[in-house]
């Protein structure tokens, strides 16, 4: 396998990130936010109102760290850990102007494969001031870095950074409905960690610049449900000349019903229509549904979640640009005790290739006309509640890929714990 396949994943985690700009986000007015601020951040030193958080996920056995295909090289199992603490630091100026930083170390963790160790650190700022009563102005700046975990297509240690800011300005009425635009800028660069600064086909490939716009609706139907619409535009210029055929643009309009925040229904029900635009006329462009779906529901001791996504995001060959990727998933809580409760889940993805792809194998190049990769992922364990909203959870988790391209089925097992914000 070349360098070419390990990018691929790392640009779908991206490219859908980077699709959440237009999911028709919950919005909160100003005071919401106020109000939210004061509940949540109950420390106080001084002026500043301060939340800390504590994150732990993938805290187990891990038997495919590598995600090495079945029929190939000996699969690497290790023990694993995901560690982020987090602290977010509140200002509430007077009535009308609200101070924000949040900073979020993270490291992650492995047994024996030490060569895997990564720290990576997560920072931003902003600040919301609310102008005459009714306009709210609001502007950030982050800096995010990462080092990916190991994924089938990702076998070397790769850190992304995403540096970048945004503005939004918006109009809030008495009852809670807002209108406004929003736009950002995003810097995203590549490092191959074991390149050790030499030529890093990563930087060359993917390094690139993202620029959107964007409008928003948010019409209130009740105390905390909305009706929402957004329309937005983004730009994706990469940075190495050689990679410029890359280059392209997206159009989306995204619409739906955003249920409360908390509640016994939460969650968006949100769909849309995409097009994606690449500059070079040779691509093949694409056009159809996108989705960002997800509904929570509990009935006494049983709770039901249901989702669904679907987005295009980029891919490394040059002969297959991009790829489609659909995710449906279901998990079903089971609240056996007011301090335990039992979750089970299922999750069906696919990843649509509507390009011929070259693909690498032992035997070398292979040509596949129409790749298809079909992802599933069963999951059971306890969650056990440690105070107020916060569980600890264990798990099993069995991951299957399947492919019709040869040297990309994948088989994981995973049994361990977790942190949960969310009993």
């Amino acid at each position: 396998m070349t360098h070419r396949a390990p990018i691929t994943a790392v640009l779908a985690v991206l490219a859908l990130a980077a699709a959440v700009r237009l999911e028709a986000q919950a919005y909160r007015t100003f005071r919401e936010e106020a109000d939210t601020i004061r509940e949540t951040a109950r420390l106080r030193v001084g002026p500043l109102r301060l939340r800390p958080l504590f994150r732990l996920s993938e805290a187990g056995y891990d038997s495919n760290v590598y995600f090495r295909p079945d029929g190939g090289a000996e699969a690497v199992g290790d023990v694993t850990a995901t560690l982020a603490p987090e602290l977010r630091a509140h200002w509430l100026v007077g009535s009308s102007l609200i101070l924000t930083a949040t900073e979020s170390p993270e490291y992650l963790f492995y047994a024996r494969e030490k060569g895997q160790r990564a720290f990576s650190n997560n920072f931003s700022g902003g600040m919301r001031a609310l102008l005459l009563g009714r306009l709210s102005l609001a502007a950030d700046w982050h800096a995010y870095a990462h080092v990916r975990r190991g994924t089938s297509e990702l076998d070397r240690r790769v850190r992304d950074t995403r540096t970048g800011g945004s503005a939004r300005l918006f109009f809030e009425t008495a009852r809670g409905t807002a209108f406004g635009a929003a736009a950002a800028v995003e810097d995203i660069r590549f490092e191959d960690l074991a390149a050790g600064g030499a030529d890093d086909p990563y930087a060359r490939a993917l390094d690139r610049r993202e620029t959107s716009a964007a409008a928003e609706f948010h019409y209130r139907v009740f105390t905390r449900s909305s009706l929402v619409a957004a329309a937005g535009w983004t730009r994706f210029a990469f940075t190495d000349p050689a990679s410029a055929w890359r280059d392209a643009e997206s159009f989306e309009v995204r619409g739906g019903f955003r249920f409360p925040l908390s509640g016994r229904a939460r969650g968006a029900v949100i769909a849309g229509w995409k097009s994606f635009r690449p500059d070079s006329p040779e691509r093949r462009p694409f056009a159809g549904l996108v989705a960002a779906s997800e509904v929570y529901v509990r009935l006494g001791r049983v709770a039901v979640t249901v989702g669904y996504d679907r987005d295009s995001a980029f891919s490394y060959n040059e002969t297959a640009y991009y790829y489609v990727d659909g995710r449906g998933r279901a998990a079903l809580s089971l609240y056996l005790a007011p301090f335990l409760r039992l979750d089970g889940g299922v999750q069906y993805g696919t990843m649509a290739y509507p390009e011929p792809q070259t693909v690498w194998t032992g035997g070398g190049p292979v040509l596949v006309e129409r790749r298809e990769d079909i992802q599933r992922t069963f999951s059971a364990g306890p969650v056990v509640r440690l105070a107020g909203s916060v569980g600890l959870g264990l798990t099993y988790n069995f991951y299957k890929r399947t492919s019709n391209a040869p040297g990309f089925d994948v088989r994981r097992n995973f049994a361990g714990a977790f942190l949960t914000y969310e009993f």
